[in-house]
């Protein structure tokens, strides 16, 4: 619970999942949370989060977890007692006696040599993951995960999960197909954005995210075009910001920021530029296209699959490339509406409720 609210990515994710899975009426849902993250989360969400079923536990999310893992107990059936299906909304274990465990895998990033900067953190995580997938590959029953490349990459690396994989994609969080809230637009007023044109960034200054690339492009694009904009949203690594300052004013870091502002950021950039190394799915591809953005993006791990031919796919080690595409865009207003009305079609087709509805049938297939 402690990921849903203020959430981007594997936190978005659950919380989706798990509000679209409540509205189904063939769904008994039940929340299984620890106590202090149920009391300090639910008055944030509110909403049906006020509504369901709940069952807590005394522990830190995170001892809770490690005693899973040594002890095998207690079993979810000792916190409700009907439970047929225990689903875990990330890479994470909760042991079962006669109930089916079902573990969401997001990718399988940890596992690859090019995702992440190798140093001892990475090392240190990969062992970490290693250690929990050992586990759960001899006791989950289903793992779901969020696009066939991520399938395809943990089949690579784990080969006895492979008939236990099924992919149900993400979706698109429904507000993004509405209208800019009120918040929103004021956002991009405090901002001075309002009206001016910008490239928007929205994964962070991340070496998975590729900030070497976008470093590297920002000098080229401020060059060509003084009065543009690059806007980064979302946490940025410490070691990429000293370097990203040297482009102000032309490039403005603005950290995470709230849904209503990301909404009106999509809807309002020139263009939303998505340079990533890897993705397991890229949520800001298909969220940006519900807002009618025009999307450049990297021709790279799950993001062909996702954008389809409704973005710019580029490859990801070529920074004058990317220059380039975004320059098109720039100067082809003809080419922005082409990708605008492409995106918004693609958007469409990923929605919350069809993806619980997915999910669903996978679970009756177990039972």
């Amino acid at each position: 619970m402690r990921n849903i609210h203020g959430s981007t990515g594997a936190g978005r994710v659950a919380r989706q999942l798990t509000e679209h899975v409540a509205q189904r009426s063939d769904v008994n849902l039940h929340i299984l949370a620890d106590a202090a993250d149920h009391a300090r989360i639910v008055p944030l969400v509110g909403g049906a989060w006020r509504t369901y079923s709940y069952h807590t536990f005394a522990s830190d999310t995170s001892r809770q977890q490690a005693r899973w893992f040594a002890l095998n107990r207690p079993y979810a059936e000792s916190f409700w007692g009907d439970v047929q299906i225990v689903h875990c909304t990330a890479e994470s274990y909760v042991p079962v006696s006669k109930a089916r465990l079902v573990v969401t895998v997001h990718d399988a990033a940890y596992f690859e040599d090019s995702a992440h900067y190798a140093d001892s953190s990475f090392y240190k995580q990969r062992l970490k993951w290693k250690l929990l997938f050992a586990k759960l590959s001899r006791n989950v029953d289903m793992f779901h995960t969020v696009s066939h490349f991520s399938a395809d990459r943990l089949s690579h690396f784990f080969p006895s999960i492979a008939s236990r994989l099924r992919v149900v994609h993400n979706a698109v969080t429904p507000h993004f197909f509405e209208s800019v809230p009120a918040k929103g637009s004021q956002y991009l007023e405090e901002q001075k954005l309002f009206g001016q044109p910008f490239v928007l960034v929205p994964g962070g200054l991340h070496f998975r995210k590729n900030a070497e690339l976008i470093l590297a492009a920002c000098p080229l694009l401020i060059q060509s075009h003084p009065d543009l904009k690059i806007v980064i949203v979302n946490h940025s690594d410490a070691v990429y910001l000293e370097r990203a300052r040297a482009f102000e004013p032309n490039l403005k870091l603005l950290g995470f920021v709230s849904d209503e502002a990301l909404h009106a950021l999509y809807s309002a950039a020139t263009v939303v530029w998505f340079p990533s190394r890897y993705e397991g799915f890229g949520l800001p591809v298909i969220e940006a296209m519900a807002c009618g953005a025009i999307v450049i993006a990297s021709h790279a791990s799950s993001l062909p699959e996702i954008a389809g031919d409704a973005a710019l796919l580029v490859a990801d080690n070529a920074p004058a490339t990317h220059v380039a595409a975004i320059e098109d865009m720039l100067g082809d207003p003809l080419a922005r509406q082409h990708f605008s009305a492409a995106g918004r079609q693609r958007a469409a087709q990923f929605t919350w409720s069809s993806s619980a509805a997915q999910l669903k049938r996978h679970f009756d297939s177990l039972l």
